[in-house]
Parts: structure tokens; C-alpha cells; sequence
């Protein structure tokens, strides 16, 4: 029995695989691979407690990918497992969360030449693996994007509430009536008052932000032009990453990965392929990358 577990900042997923068929899956708290305090240390290894208590079986072996997960810290998350799961680091294999995702999209099948995971969720990235030793460290890594969301991170849900909230701030300036756009987001943040506004975006950061991509979705599929050309510009942008490396790995596939490829956004990335000749891999659950990684025996 294989457990994935895919560990995000806004939250971790598990899934239960026996014989390749997913029996038991979960979410739980969120974690990630900033272990440099204590504090963060004890919280993952709380978090990897509470997933053990929900997990209803033992397994044999434990893949994890990890957003912003240093190689420094892997020996200690490799302890933290085994202690968890009393399984010797022979059955434990961790890795970072877009090699899982892509491991889920091209590797299932074994190294047969991969191509390219378009990642969109907080913030986004293109990537791409050479596996020269399948499964192993020496794996080379081509990638686009990713630089966060102070640079870049185009088209991810930061930038996507970043840009709505942008736009209905400039029609307020301008003493506009309140659009569809502005209601959605108002209603998100729970006030159209600045005060207000200002301790929900810079009393919480990123996180507030990208809560608010949905409602710019949903504001696009009621018709509001704002919200309509930021959904565009996000496929664009998205696309933009994904043709880079696409170039540089010279393979016409393409995977798209994340929750912030809703419908509006996907089909802006399709448009900017539709004269190339590229193969697009259906989407499926980054946890599925667990039966391609999990070691042998």
C-alpha cells in the first residue's frame, strides 16, 4: 500500500493507493518545507500526525512532494516520516511538489520522454524533467517561471485577485458605479471601505489575495470586462510559460496542473497552441505521481 501525500500552503492532500487503485483519501492542515524555525518544525511534525490518524491503513511506503521544500531539510522530513509512519527510509521518498505533479502526468507509464506541467496555483511555473536515472537526485529540471509573486508569478491566483482588486480600486478612484467585478470581491473581503480593504490585504498577504481569484472568475463568467480580460491574460500568460520550456525540451506535450486553470484560463491557454502541433495529457490528481515515485520492495 503506497500513501501520497501532496503538501501546499493552503492545504495538504493525501490518497491511499492499493494496487495502483486509490482506496482512502483526505485533506488536512497546510504544510510546506520552510522548516527554519521550531515553531514550523513542530507544526509539520503535528501535521504528519494527524494525517497518520486519518489514514486507515498502514503503508508500505510514503511518497511526499513539498511546496517550497529545501534539500537541506529532506533528512530531517525523512526522520519525521519514519517516526510517523514506523517505515525504515528505504520505503520513504520525498521530493518537491511540482516533480510529483509531474511524475502524475508523465512518469506513470515510466520514463518514456515526458514533457511539459504547467502549474497554476498560488503562484505558477512551467517545468519539465529529463529523468537520466529514473528516480534519482540526478534528474535534470528545465523550468520557466516560479519566481514568486514579488517578480512574477503571472497568471496564478496571487496575480489573478491581485489584478481584480486593482481594477476595482481604479473605478473607485474614478467615481465609477460598483461593477459586478467590485461586488464579488467586496463580498469576499467583507467590506467596500478602504480600511477595511487595506488590514485584509496587508494583514494577511498572499494568501488573502489569491482567495480572491475566484470571485474574479466568477465576475467574468457574469459578464464583467475586467474580470473577462484578466482571465484572458492569465491563459496568456500561462501559455507564455509553457511555450518557453516547451522550445527549450523541443517535446510537443503539454500537461496543465492547479486550481487556478478554470475554464476562462484554460481556454485562453488552448487558444495560443491551437496552430501548433502539441498533445495536451488529460489532468489528473498530482497524488498519482506517488505510484510512479515510491521505491521498489
Amino acid at each position: 500500500m503506497i500513501l501520497g501525500i501532496d503538501m501546499g500552503a493552503s492545504s495538504s492532500k493525501w490518497a491511499l493507493f492499493s494496487g495502483g487503485e486509490m482506496t482512502a483519501s483526505g485533506n488536512s492542515a497546510p504544510l510546506s518545507g520552510h522548516l527554519y524555525t521550531p515553531e514550523a518544525r513542530q507544526h509539520m511534525a503535528a501535521g504528519l500526525i494527524g494525517i497518520r490518524a486519518a489514514v486507515p491503513a498502514q503503508p508500505s511506503a510514503v511518497v511526499v512532494g513539498i511546496t517550497g521544500l529545501s534539500t537541506d531539510f529532506v533528512p530531517l522530513i525523512r526522520e519525521m516520516l519514519s517516526s510517523t509512519f514506523h517505515l525504515p527510509q528505504t520505503a520513504l521518498y520525498v521530493t518537491d511538489d511540482l516533480h510529483l505533479a509531474y511524475a502524475a502526468h508523465f512518469l506513470r507509464d515510466g520514463p518514456v520522454g515526458g514533457g511539459t506541467l504547467v502549474y497554476a496555483g498560488t503562484g505558477s511555473m512551467a517545468y519539465h524533467r529529463t529523468v537520466s536515472s529514473y528516480g534519482t537526485a540526478a534528474d535534470e529540471v528545465i523550468r520557466a517561471g516560479g519566481h514568486g509573486f514579488l517578480i512574477d508569478d503571472a497568471g496564478g491566483a496571487f496575480w489573478q485577485g491581485r489584478q481584480g482588486l486593482k481594477a476595482v480600486l481604479r473605478e473607485v478612484d474614478e467615481g465609477w458605479g460598483e461593477s459586478l467585478l467590485a461586488s464579488r470581491l467586496f463580498g469576499v473581503i467583507g467590506s467596500q471601505h478602504w480600511p477595511d480593504i487595506r488590514a485584509y490585504v496587508y494583514g494577511e498577504g498572499r494568501a488573502a489575495l489569491a482567495r480572491l481569484a475566484p470571485a474574479v472568475y466568477e465576475a467574468a463568467v457574469g459578464g464583467d470586462p475586467h474580470a473577462q480580460d484578466i482571465q484572458r491574460r492569465a491563459g496568456e500568460e500561462l501559455a507564455r510559460l509553457g511555450g518557453a520550456v516547451l522550445r527549450r525540451t523541443g517535446i510537443p506535450r503539454l500537461a496543465l496542473c492547479g486550481g487556478s486553470f478554470n475554464p476562462l484560463v484554460a481556454a485562453s491557454f488552448h487558444r495560443q497552441f491551437v496552430d501548433r502541433d502539441v498533445m495536451f495529457t488529460p489532468t489528473v490528481s498530482p497524488l498519482l505521481g506517488a505510484l510512479a515515485l515510491a521505491p521498489a520492495g
